[in-house]
């Protein structure tokens, strides 16, 4: 009889052990299970919301710590970011910040190096970026006649655009079980820009006649002010048509732009 008891003692304790060894697997089964390891990502970048950018990515692993992506970021034609900033740069009173628009797009190819597999923990990110602008620049000229002073804007439309390429540092980690979230930390990007086609109508025509002796005419004018514009470090000429009724800019300079602070909100497949 205590030979049975010790056997069947024995015997429970072999079950509860197999059975509490079956939960365990199971949690540590479930647990492994958590985040996808899925090799592309999708994101969208929510802090450039506040901007007025929607700004786009496609991820991929081409191996166990690397990947590329392509992001797009496009923003509506409107006022322009960070005005004061850019005032304090380009200290120019011909220059009508206050009436700048800017709108565009670019894209961005990157090659990222991870610290961990599957797309995580922090990276080095190595990338190029195309931009391009579609702007309008009100330009103020101000002519002069015996009966006073007269103040006007020409707005200037067209395109600039850059290319550039730099380099980011940041971090990704899974969150949820399909979920990522990606936080550039910092970095910065380095090129040249041009512009196209920034042209000014006039209708009626500038007069190219001063309107007396010792007055200048709305052709020089306009002229002078073109002549006169400081945009350093950007390099801006133009002409007045010498029929008054266009007048054309041409720009051109290097180009930098700050990459960080952003946070990308991202699903994993």
């Amino acid at each position: 009889m205590k030979k049975n008891l010790i056997t069947s003692i024995v015997t429970c304790l072999c079950v509860i052990n197999y059975s509490f060894a079956q939960v365990v697997d199971t949690a540590v089964v479930k647990k492994t299970k958590v985040y996808a390891s899925g090799r592309n990502i999708i994101k969208t970048n929510l802090s450039s919301l506040a901007f007025s950018n929607y700004s786009f990515t496609y991820e991929r692993a081409i191996g166990k710590k690397a990947s590329v992506s392509l992001n797009y970021r496009f923003m509506p034609n409107g006022d322009m970011p960070y005005q004061s900033q850019v005032k304090e740069l380009i200290k120019d009173n011909t220059i009508d910040f206050g009436n700048f628009k800017i709108g565009g797009y670019a894209l961005t190819p990157e090659f990222r190096l991870y610290s961990h597999k599957n797309m995580r923990g922090f990276y080095i990110a190595l990338y190029g970026r195309y931009s391009s602008f579609d702007m309008t620049i009100p330009i103020k000229y101000t002519y002069t006649t015996p009966a006073g002073s007269n103040t006007k804007s020409a707005l200037f439309t067209g395109n600039v655009s850059a290319t550039s390429g730099g380099f980011m540092i940041g971090t990704q980690h899974n969150i949820f079980k399909n979920c990522v979230i990606d936080i550039w930390i910092v970095g910065a990007h380095f090129g040249n820009s041009s512009s196209k086609d920034l042209k000014a109508t006039f209708n009626p025509a500038l007069s190219g006649t001063p309107p007396a002796p010792g007055y200048k005419s709305e052709q020089q004018a306009m002229q002078d002010a073109i002549n006169g514009i400081d945009a350093s470090p950007f390099k801006v000429t133009g002409k007045v048509d010498a029929s008054g009724s266009f007048a054309t800019l041409d720009a051109s300079g290097p180009w930098l732009g700050i990459r960080g602070l952003g946070i990308n909100f991202g699903v994993r497949f």
